[in-house]
């Protein structure tokens, strides 16, 4: 803030407000006066002490210089009204004439001392908004526009742009504000930071500010965009090594399930090409058997696979439009002929808003987690129901396995090969069917199973009739 503006913001009153109080106050010194001379003889301390007051009051609301002029108005009316001789500004008693001369000396130290203190607390005051505006400026966070922009405003700016000088090459960084009608001037703000940095800034010509307060400004709001850009970098350098790590483990997982299927299948077809092995009719179905069932994993993991990359590359697009969702189940439910599946779906079921694909995508992997962990025992089969309610149509895969443990995350396993488990991507599946119900804004949760183990519950909102 300039000298000009202390001195307006010390003007308590304009100018007219001010004379007015300062007439009240003679009058009121001049009313006191004439009250103690009706009670002459008067003890002249306590009058005097009563008219400092009243300069007192004057000065803390005028300011010093008609407080001044209120003490020797106070000092005149004591001296004509109440001093003898009576009536003249002769003074008979040399004890009066000290008391009415220490009168005017304190009245005089009263005034100015009075805006001393004011321009103390309006200093204070002031280098608290200040410290304040700085604060606020370097913990705006990791958006430069937000803090760039408060120190515009508070520096009563058309636009504020912060620069750096690289190499003699001048790179804007941020801007805040515009130039109004879209011609900018020549700046009326150039304040250099260490670092190359600069802020320069459009508008009107103004009284200039204190060239210290405005180099902090501009100190704050060069830290702020550093520590956001620090930020930044930070939670970025995270997300890359949180990428990396969950790839790493994914890629050793998933060469385990690749292993397992492909043994199989090796095994199988050395089997039923040896010239030499006497296999029976069973036997020769068994091996079918393994083979078929080796080709089904490897297929379901691939495409897992393929689905999961394109989640993670970020060009999954789900065309979310009236499906019906007894349909999408049914298709889900026969890639698994011979498992031990119950089905609880109504035909009557409303169209659900949703990708048919994603959601035969997402039920068949339910579906597959579900199977591979109920175990061979066929008397708790999975279950698949859905029903209607409250406006959405909920979807239920239930089994009777462990439930949410350790040994059956909901995520992919990004510790499984050092834990040395036996299924080590068995969130692989769970994680796409996130990422699907995400995609489709659809609702995904899981809950315990009564009796125990896993129900996974969609909850689809249904399309508009």
């Amino acid at each position: 803030m300039t000298r000009r503006e202390d001195l307006r913001a010390l003007a308590r009153l304009p100018l007219g407000a001010r004379l007015v109080v300062f007439v009240a106050g003679v009058a009121v010194l001049w009313a006191a006066v004439l009250l103690g001379q009706a009670r002459l003889p008067v003890d002249l301390t306590v009058v005097l002490l009563l008219a400092l007051t009243i300069v007192l009051a004057v000065a803390v609301v005028v300011g010093p210089v008609l407080g001044i002029v209120t003490g020797l108005i106070a000092v005149v009316l004591v001296n004509w009204y109440l001093v003898p001789p009576y009536g003249t500004f002769e003074v008979a008693s040399p004890d009066n004439v000290v008391a009415l001369g220490v009168f005017a000396v304190v009245a005089g130290v009263v005034a100015v001392l009075a805006e001393v203190n004011a321009r103390m607390r309006a200093g204070a005051t002031r280098s608290r908004e200040r410290a304040e505006l700085i604060a606020d400026v370097v913990a705006k966070g990791d958006d430069v526009d937000v803090p760039l922009d408060r120190v515009r405003e508070a520096l009563m700016l058309d636009r504020l742009s912060l620069v750096r000088d690289d190499g003699g090459r001048r790179e804007v960084l941020a801007t805040a504000g515009d130039d109004g009608d879209g011609s900018a001037g020549p700046p009326v703000l150039d304040v250099g930071v260490t670092g190359g940095y600069r802020l320069i800034g459009t508008g009107q010509a103004r009284m200039a500010e204190d060239p210290g307060f405005v180099e902090s400004l501009a100190a704050a709001a060069v830290r702020s965009y550093e520590s956001g850009r620090m930020e930044t970098e930070q939670r970025r350098a995270e997300q890359l090594a949180a990428v990396d790590k969950a790839r790493t483990a994914l890629l050793a997982s998933v060469g385990h399930d690749l292993r397992t299927p492909l043994s199989g299948l090796r095994l199988a077809v050395d089997a039923l090409r040896d010239p030499e092995s006497r296999l029976d009719a069973q036997a020769t179905r068994d091996l079918l058997e393994t083979v078929d069932d080796s080709t089904t994993r490897l297929d379901e993991l691939i495409t897992n696979l393929l689905d999961m990359s394109r989640l993670e590359a970020g060009v999954l697009m789900a065309r979310v439009r009236p499906t019906p969702v007894d349909a999408a189940i049914a298709t889900a439910v026969l890639a698994y002929p011979r498992a031990a599946i119950t089905v609880d779906v109504s035909d009557t079921l409303p169209l659900v808003l949703a990708d048919p694909a994603l959601l035969e995508r997402v039920v068949e992997n339910l579906v597959s987690n579900a199977l591979r962990h109920a175990g061979p025992t066929t008397d708790a089969p999975i279950r698949v129901s859905a029903v209607r309610s409250d406006g959405s149509v909920v979807v239920d895969v239930v089994d009777h396995g462990p439930g949410l443990s350790t040994s059956r995350p909901v995520e992919p396993d990004t510790g499984g090969v050092a834990a040395g488990r036996a299924d080590r991507s068995a969130g692989l599946g769970l994680a796409i069917v996130r990422g699907f119900c995400e995609a489709m804004d659809v609702g995904l949760d899981f809950l315990d199973t009564s009796g125990g183990g896993l129900t996974v519950r969609l909850t689809l909102p249904e399309a508009a009739r």
